[in-house]
Order: C-alpha cells, then sequence, then structure tokens
C-alpha cells in the first residue's frame, strides 16, 4: 500500500478552492495526465457524485472509476476508486486561513497488475505528481 498525504495554502477564499477542486469536469486544467473527466449526475458535486477519469500514469493508460463517500461543504470531500488497477481512498479537508485556504490530502493506494510490480516507482511519482498539481492549483485559484 502507498500513502502520501500533504498540505498546500492557497490565496483564495474556500468557497472557491472547494467548488474548483470538487468538480471532476475540470481536472484537466490542473492535474497532468488526464485525458477525460467527467462526473454523474452532471450537476454540481455531492455524496454519491460518479466519475470517471481517463489519464496516463506511469505511462500507462488508466480508466478509473468511483464515487464521491464524504461531502461536507468547503469543509471536507472523500472519494474512493470503485474500478480500474489502482484501489484509492482520498480525503481533503478545506480550512481557512489569513492567507485564504489551507487544504489538505491524505491518499491510500493499493496497485494491481502490472502497477503492483512498479509500486515503487508508484510512490515516487504520487509525491511528485500532488507537488505539481499543488503549483498548479496554486497558480489557477490565485490568479
Amino acid at each position: 500500500m502507498v500513502t502520501h498525504g500533504s498540505t498546500v495554502e492557497i490565496k483564495a477564499p474556500v468557497e472557491k478552492v472547494f467548488a474548483f477542486i470538487t468538480d471532476f469536469r475540470r481536472y484537466h486544467e490542473w492535474q497532468d495526465g488526464i485525458i477525460e473527466s467527467s462526473q454523474m449526475p452532471d450537476g454540481p458535486t455531492q455524496l454519491g457524485t460518479k466519475f470517471k477519469n481517463v489519464r496516463t500514469f506511469v505511462g500507462q493508460r488508466l480508466d478509473v472509476t468511483g464515487e464521491v463517500t464524504e461531502f461536507v461543504p468547503n469543509k471536507k470531500f472523500a472519494v474512493k476508486s470503485t474500478s480500474g488497477p489502482i484501489k484509492f481512498n482520498l480525503s481533503q479537508t478545506f480550512e481557512p486561513v489569513a492567507a485564504g485556504t489551507k487544504t489538505t490530502i491524505q491518499v491510500e493506494m493499493e496497485a494491481g497488475g502490472f502497477f503492483k510490480l512498479a509500486e515503487g516507482a508508484l510512490a515516487g511519482n504520487l509525491k511528485k505528481e500532488f507537488d505539481a498539481q499543488a503549483e498548479k492549483l496554486k497558480a489557477l485559484l490565485e490568479a
């Protein structure tokens, strides 16, 4: 199992940060490797919303589906995968701070198939990916 946690502060209000991060249709704007991302139903994200991501990761194409398992507006957002070669649970909290928003993410992943063989590389890439995503989020939301 691979775990990762990180915190980033974004100079934007909690409402803006939460709305942006919880909209699966916008994932391609801040997550490298996303080819396609959608959510069902097509309205606002809420508890039980389902999503599909098609991405490349470590040179492989990943089709992943999942669902929102916790949704407390402007406070907490959690998802789990329901299909795909990498099973994951991701939880993210949002907290107002003087500079804007502090968001903390925690993810647990368990690889299967090809990715089980590359679990060490997966762990190394995970930190790099999350750091890059945090920088993109900051740039987009602080503009």
